[in-house]
């Protein structure tokens, strides 16, 4: 597992600069009669959305700060088209 990396900002003190995808499997058995139940337990940590100009980010740390937002926004619109049973879902930046 690798550390989260995080800069400061003129947004955000510690701004959270990757997302950390963690996927923990529980598994359970009932001691009365023996069934056991699996299931996941996803944890999601995503990285802080900016608004550039409140950043006043330069050279990498702006081309970085644009690629969050564009993931998140794919995010967004991957669990709108979730939400509404859409037919195509957008999964591609």
């Amino acid at each position: 597992m690798q550390e989260q990396f995080a800069c400061s900002t003129n947004a955000n003190e510690h701004s959270s600069r990757s997302h950390c995808v963690h996927c923990v499997m529980v598994k359970g058995e009932n001691l009365f009669n023996g069934e056991c139940k699996r299931n996941k337990l996803w944890l999601v940590d995503l990285a802080g959305s900016e608004r550039i100009a409140q950043t006043e980010v330069q050279g990498e740390r702006l081309k970085e700060t644009q690629n969050i937002n564009k993931s998140l926004s794919a995010l967004g619109d991957v669990i709108s088209a979730l939400a509404t049973k859409s037919p195509h879902i957008p999964f591609r930046l």
